[in-house]
């Protein structure tokens, strides 16, 4: 079977089970957007096409069922909301590109039993392709990621949970474009209970442990198991800065790094314990594959959840789960992705 019937045949697949899943739940009755939901968390996967222009082979240009979107997003009036985003645009012909995207995001819910949303910002992508001359690269770029969403709720995701069919579109200079489309659940949230007080006292008033697992996007190395361990100061509105150090693992084929971190944090609460986060900062770093004793500025994008179980005697204590993009500026090479697992605590 050729992969243009394979897709084919996922696409039905997932189409008949849609029609399946909405005949059998029952729309829910309750207002669309109540004004305590002021947190919305969404996760949609699926499958698109990118504009790849190094072959005329159609099926080159799919993304293979590798798309996603995972999304934290915080209103700041009824109607519109700022969205923090992991997107992947799947795997078409020589080009692995995912990021991360800010987006202002308005809600139209003028209607009784569905709502539509509509999202555009900036988007950060990360590029993994090999150039003309066969040599792999990790190329940074600065595009826009724009979205549309139908959204319904049903009865069997809650009160607050909906099903959601959405269209992301990303726009790149020079590189490909690309369209993708999803399906997946969404939540509006009431983060009321959930507003953090910050310890005022306190120099830093976080702390958190990580183990990770390193993978450098030059094609070849292994991944290599490190450790962070960071220490934070969260102020008001949910803002936070941290520092840290991170050891990447040892050598992996290409890279042996170890080195100072610092991030600037987005915090945003959600129900039943969880919170998202996104951090942008600096990597001061030093690989003994460069220079033993020279150090070297990356940059660091991370993307995370957290979560508080409320151990009786353990007040603040988390276990928190992050990707975060090390980007090399030199000769766009040695990008990593580190995916970490967290053990924090806020005093």
């Amino acid at each position: 079977m050729n992969g243009c019937s394979l897709n084919n045949n996922w696409y039905k697949f997932i189409f008949s089970s849609l029609l399946i899943l909405i005949s059998n739940s029952s729309f829910a009755t309750e207002p669309l957007m109540k004004p305590e939901n002021n947190s919305y968390f969404s996760v949609t996967g699926g499958s698109g096409v990118s504009q790849v222009n190094e072959t005329d082979n159609r099926e080159d240009n799919r993304q293979h069922l590798r798309s996603f979107d995972i999304r934290f997003g915080q209103h700041f009036s009824p109607k519109w909301r700022i969205d923090l985003v992991h997107a992947n645009e799947g795997h078409p012909y020589n080009h692995h590109r995912d990021g991360f995207a800010g987006q202002a995001t308005y809600v139209f819910d003028a209607f009784e039993s569905f709502r539509l949303e509509v999202g555009t910002g900036p988007y950060l992508s990360f590029d993994t392709y090999n150039d003309a001359n066969g040599v792999e690269l990790n190329e940074k770029r600065l595009g826009l990621m724009s979205t549309a969403g139908f959204i319904f709720p049903v009865d069997f995701l809650g009160e607050n949970g909906h099903l959601k069919f959405q269209w992301n579109n990303y726009v790149m200079s020079s590189r490909p474009n690309a369209n993708s489309f999803l399906l997946g659940v969404g939540f509006d949230i009431d983060n009321s209970k959930f507003q953090y007080k910050p310890n005022r006292k306190s120099f830093f008033n976080e702390a958190w442990l990580s183990i990770l697992n390193a993978k450098n996007n030059h094609g070849g190395p292994e991944t290599t198991v490190g450790a962070s361990i960071d220490v934070a100061k969260r102020f008001d509105s949910n803002i936070a800065l941290s520092l840290g150090y991170i050891y990447e693992g040892g050598y992996n084929g290409a890279t042996d790094r170890q080195g100072f971190s610092a991030q600037f944090w987005k915090i945003v609460p959600l129900a039943n314990g969880f919170e998202g986060r996104l951090g942008i900062g600096g990597y001061i770093a030093n690989d003994k594959v460069e220079d033993k004793h020279g150090y070297d500025l990356k940059g660091l994008f991370s993307f995370g959840i957290n979560y508080y179980p409320e151990w009786e005697g353990y007040d603040g204590l988390y276990l928190g789960g992050s990707i975060t993009r090390v980007a090399d500026r030199k000769g766009y090479e040695d990008d990593a992705d580190l995916f970490r697992f967290s053990l924090g605590k806020k005093f």
